[in-house]
């Protein structure tokens, strides 16, 4: 008679639920205590209020993002910060449900690597939860990976149409996720290839083009703004493109980039051994083994590997560690549903290992969480609201915090940016481009200092932490740069901007009573950190220019 099992629950369900309860309260955090929008937020916001689907395209990112935002803003969630934020965890939230359902439908068991290396990551927490299209593109390549294993395993055409909308709702959320449908696509048709199953093969061709195609709408608009993104096309730096790697992939310890390497190494070295002969083969073709979950992974991480760096080099934009998410989606699931099915004492290395990972992550996360906003803009709007005279003039510089404190100011004080342009609601690069190449953009500036100073009226001025100090009277400011493009740096923004706060600190400086007001710790903020000025009293001096 067989005896009667008993539930015992197993070390990998148990750190893994463990894990999870802690990746839930980080984003539960992030979501209570993270603060304001920051620009690229307010951007996305001002985006999706509008309402053509061809003015919500006018992004960096196809529609799927502005659509979502826009059906819960129509839903009346999106009234504070706090509801648009409640958005992002429901994201963020996601993503580790697609990490526990991706990993069932393949192995029925937990993802403990995908949980470990990238649930616990504080760049997915940070950037996976804000208000941008992030976290929604890591949630759909998460979902996409899943799916191609899943068709691997068992092809069907039920299964093909399942890859088929994913592929297509992830390039509808980041262009550079094309690499990622590409990089699945490629893994799977080599497995249909190895086992000549010409049907499969045949799908996973239909579930690439067609993908491919959903991205033909944006062909027009791509197009039109090619004149005016310059800008944006600074290049790709080595130095920062390696530093977004490594301060992703090297979380929470800078030496786990190895160890993403090396569990990469891992795979190919099983895909490789494991490689069966011809005749074995022939003889169960329609057999899917582990060998071919190994294969399709190796395949589809290298192609996504080299893939992603070629996008941006020919894309030309400087790389930010966020741009690296999705792609850290689909290796995290490859790792789970290719290399945590170990017994005897390699288990047991395996579990110290994701339990010591975890152990290091949460609260290096929980720190940087507790101590981290995105920007202070919104507080510095908020006092101005309340300081400010409706006869003052408020300057804020950069001009790309103009879009934060558009967004949060309310107040009657005039303001302008440096350089000054006509509309904040969004990234107006096309006039700021037109600024760039206008010898005399400061002029307004100054007239309206010089007008506010001598009613007796303040001058007040938030600026990036380090943009702009207090020179002493008689300061030479530096001599105004050429029109746009220059040799060096073609069309960036940023040393016109520095001259421009220069120029306007010394002018400052020479004509008026200028001091810097105290300001808020510079450690609390990740993408906005600005200082705050006044200027009062006019005078004219011997040293003044």
């Amino acid at each position: 008679m067989q005896a009667k099992k008993t539930f015992l629950p197993q070390p990998e369900w148990i750190i893994a639920i463990l894990i999870t309860t802690a990746a839930v309260l980080l984003h539960l955090h992030f979501w209570l205590h993270i603060g304001g929008l920051w620009r690229d937020e307010v951007n996305q916001v001002s985006i999706s209020g509008r309402h053509s689907f061809a003015e919500m395209a006018k992004d960096s990112f196809p529609i799927l993002m502005p659509l979502t935002v826009h059906t819960w803003a129509a839903a009346g969630l999106a009234r504070t910060d706090l509801g648009l934020r409640t958005l992002g965890l429901l994201v963020g939230l996601g993503i580790l449900a697609a990490l526990w359902i991706s990993n069932w439908k393949i192995r029925r068991a937990p993802p403990l690597l995908g949980l470990a290396l990238f649930g616990l990551n504080s760049s997915l927490i940070f950037f996976g939860d804000s208000i941008r299209a992030y976290g929604l593109g890591s949630l759909f390549a998460a979902a996409l990976t899943a799916t191609a294993f899943y068709f691997v395993q068992k092809p069907s055409t039920a299964r093909a149409v399942c890859l088929g909308l994913l592929a297509i709702l992830s390039v509808q959320v980041l262009y550079n996720n094309v690499v990622l449908v590409a990089a699945v696509c490629f893994g799977a048709w080599v497995v249909c290839w190895r086992h000549q199953d010409k049907r499969a093969a045949l799908q996973i061709l239909l579930v690439a083009t067609v993908s491919a195609a959903s991205l033909l709408p944006y062909t027009q608009s791509l197009i039109a703004s090619a004149g005016f993104s310059d800008i944006l096309r600074s290049g790709v730096k080595l130095p920062r493109f390696f530093a977004s790697y490594t301060d992703t992939l090297g979380y929470p310890l800078s030496g786990y980039i190895w160890i993403w390497i090396l569990l990469y190494a891992a795979i190919v070295f099983l895909a490789v051994a494991g490689s069966p002969r011809t005749q074995d083969l022939q003889k169960n073709e329609n057999v899917i083994s582990n060998d071919d979950l190994n294969l399709f992974a190796a395949v589809a991480i290298i192609i996504a590997a080299v893939g992603f760096p070629v996008f941006f080099w020919r894309a030309q934009l400087p790389m930010q560690s966020w741009y690296v998410l999705s792609f850290m989606a689909l290796v995290a699931v490859c790792f789970d549903a290719t290399l945590a099915a170990f017994r005897g004492l390699i288990r047991v290395v395996f579990l110290a290992f994701v339990a010591v990972t975890a152990c290091i992550s949460i609260p290096t996360t929980a720190k940087l969480l507790n101590a981290a906003h995105f920007s202070s803009v919104d507080i510095y709007a908020q006092a101005l609201m309340a300081n400010a005279a409706p006869k003052d003039y408020i300057i804020v510089e950069p001009w790309l915090f103009g879009i934060t404190f558009n967004y949060y100011f309310k107040g009657t004080t005039p303001w302008d940016t440096l350089p000054p342009i006509a509309d904040h609601s969004t990234h107006r690069f096309d006039l700021v481009q037109q600024q760039l190449k206008n010898t005399n953009a400061m002029a307004p500036v100054f007239q309206q200092i010089t007008q506010t100073l001598q009613s007796g009226h303040r001058v007040w001025i938030l600026a990036d932490a380090g943009w702009m100090g207090v020179p002493n009277p008689g300061s030479h400011p530096p001599a105004s740069l050429p029109p746009a493009p220059l040799p060096d740096t073609g069309w960036s923004d940023r040393p016109y901007t520095l001259v421009w706060a220069s120029q306007t600190a010394c002018f400052l400086s020479d004509h008026s009573d200028f001091v810097q007001v105290k300001s808020l710790s510079a450690d609390r903020f990740i993408t906005e950190n600005v200082q705050l000025f006044t200027a009062s009293g006019w005078k004219t001096n011997a040293l003044a220019r």
